[in-house]
């Protein structure tokens, strides 16, 4: 038990919890005094609640003495008394207004178009962001970084992102941001069942590479963004001009030989493909007018773009991106049947998941999620048949660099938990 009449222990208390190794209070990190003041305090310190401004004084004296003065603020400030009357509600409410100050806090890195930092992390990832930190740490005290100012969030992450990729000695002279991929890819590759680790194990080489972006990539999409461009009249239905239609059918040879065909709805991966496109917010409608959004019009200008929004289309997500996982690596070896495509899918189904029931699933249930992959996948270019009696099936060029890009960012997402 802490006692509040003793100052000199209570100091020699902080320092041996916060700094076992010895350095100096100066040494400290912002984020470290945070988690103390904010989480470690009320739920690992021995102290009784009416003991912590005195603890929390002695740490602030602490670090005004090692000339700290902003992190030394953290300790009496009035967010830090909010947290411990909140953890005195109940633990619920201490951890919602801890998550939330840390949230909040100038020195916690940001996500950004880069990387999102995972609540799950590996050594790397969590030595990167203790680092990022501190980088932003040190721009506060220099005053290159001024909350509150304008073109303070920007600047923010341009620093952390530039920081992201230079070579950095925690990492052996690799960036963090590849140390961060590179641990992802494998905790990524390792996750049981046997079936998953077998099946990804597959595309781990081809992974560790950005792979190209073809200036095709996703043509029929492309097509379609252009072709609606600044607006067409939808029918009375809601369904695509009957002109734009007939024109997709023929473009594409996607509707039966001599026929013409009356709707949308009667060309299948052309009703994919609007659905896919409204999905992603590249297309909008307002009253009947169907027209490019800002962000459709991005992504006419920009293949890579292009292709990552279809490939995370075309995945999907939960246990559809699972299946899908599995098939592309099933497919990276060349041309299969649709009949031994779902036998190497099924393989991680039949070992990885179980229906709402709790049974096992049979093939036809694996080859019923099989195809929400496949018909987007054909829509857009990234898979081909042999012909019309889709004896084989393989990917495009195009397919295969946009496989590459939706496990890459699979590969590379944040863990919500350690074998996700």
């Amino acid at each position: 038990m802490t006692r509040a009449d003793d100052t000199s222990e209570v100091r020699d208390r902080l320092l041996g919890w916060l700094l076992p190794d010895g350095s100096p209070a100066g040494s400290l990190a912002q984020e470290d005094v945070e988690r103390f003041c904010w989480y470690e305090l009320p739920v690992k310190w021995m102290a009784e609640p009416a003991e912590y401004p005195h603890i929390l004084t002695a740490l602030a004296e602490l670090l005004q003495d090692a000339d700290r003065p902003r992190t030394a603020a953290v300790c009496t400030s009035e967010v830090t008394r909010e947290i411990l009357d909140a953890w005195q509600h109940s633990p619920d409410q201490g951890r919602a207004a801890y998550r939330r100050a840390v949230d909040a806090s100038p020195v916690t890195p940001p996500d950004t178009a880069l990387l999102t930092w995972g609540p799950v992390m590996g050594i790397d990832e969590a030595v990167a962001r203790s680092n990022a930190s501190r980088l932003l740490e040190q721009a506060l005290d220099d005053s290159a970084l001024v909350p509150g100012a304008r073109g303070y969030a920007a600047a923010r992450i341009k620093r952390l992102e530039r920081w992201l990729t230079t070579p950095h000695p925690a990492h052996d002279g690799r960036t963090p941001l590849d140390a961060v991929h590179s641990e992802r890819r494998r905790t990524w590759a390792e996750a049981p069942p046997a079936a998953r680790r077998r099946l990804r194990g597959t595309v781990m080489e081809l992974l560790s590479v950005v792979p190209e972006a073809p200036a095709d990539t996703a043509e029929p999409l492309r097509w379609l963004l252009e072709s609606v461009g600044d607006g067409v009249m939808l029918t009375q239905a809601g369904y695509l001009p009957r002109a734009l239609v007939i024109e997709a059918a023929e473009r594409y040879d996607w509707y039966l030989p001599g026929m013409v065909p009356r709707t949308e709805y009667d060309v299948v991966r052309l009703a994919e493909l609007h659905e896919l496109a409204r999905a992603a917010r590249l297309l909008a409608k307002r009253h009947r007018k169907l027209a490019l959004t800002a962000r459709g019009r991005q992504h006419l200008a920009d293949p890579a773009l292009l292709q990552a929004t279809a490939a995370h289309a075309w995945f999907g997500d939960g246990v559809r991106a699972e299946l899908a996982e599995a098939a592309a690596a099933a497919l990276f070896d060349g041309e299969l049947t649709l009949d031994d495509l779902t036998a190497a899918v099924h393989t991680l189904a039949a070992e990885a998941f179980t229906l709402a029931d709790g049974s096992a699933p049979r093939p036809d249930d694996t080859r019923h999620f099989l195809w929400q992959w496949l018909r987007p996948g054909e829509a857009l270019g990234f898979l081909a048949y042999r012909d019309r009696r889709r004896s084989t099936l393989s990917l495009t060029p195009t397919g295969r660099a946009a496989a590459l890009t939706a496990l890459r960012a699979r590969a590379h997402a944040p863990r919500p938990a350690p074998w996700a």
